[in-house]
């Protein structure tokens, strides 16, 4: 009896076909989600985990103070509601921008005005406003985890509770 050779050449195209499409995948993720997020007006399951993680960070700031976790818990249920569409939008435009800040903070307009003209004006949150734009999550954090490794958000912070 004599063996026949297997062919293997549909088996190695397959995986790499699977392979390419993986790749294709992970290359385009943002253009896809974000592509999902503007067909169907709706957050995505990505957006869904991000808008989580920042409820959770917000969160996590509680001090005890009923009072002061009551504008923490607010905070966090504003974020939550909002769609991912308003926040990437307001991170192109200032006015947007102090309005999303105020009604989800406890910040007084004036406050909030502040804290956009800063986020918009200092050249150091371009990098975290361009990726909360255009919706890449990772550089987003990347960029934020930045801004607080060099005091820039305390800076922030202080500057805003300056003003009443």
């Amino acid at each position: 009896m004599r063996h026949r050779k297997k062919n293997r050449k549909p088996l190695i195209i397959t995986l790499v076909s699977i392979l390419v499409i993986l790749i294709l995948c992970v290359v385009f993720f943002f253009p896809l989600n974000n592509m999902i997020r503007n067909a169907t007006g709706n957050d995505t399951a990505s957006d869904k985990v991000v808008k989580s993680e920042l409820v959770k960070k917000v969160k996590s700031k509680k001090t005890g103070d009923p009072t002061k976790d009551k504008k923490i818990d607010r905070a966090a249920s504003v974020i939550g509601k909002k769609k991912m569409s308003q926040i990437m939008s307001a991170a192109s435009d200032q006015e947007q921008a102090a309005n999303l800040i105020e009604n989800s903070s406890s910040l007084s307009k004036t406050q909030a005005q502040t804290a956009a003209q800063e986020i918009f004006s200092n050249d150091a949150y371009s990098g975290l406003r361009s990726a909360i734009s255009s919706g890449n999550w990772y550089q987003a954090y990347q960029q934020y985890q930045k801004l607080s490794g060099n005091g820039q958000l305390n800076q922030l912070q202080q500057d805003v509770n300056q003003q009443k």
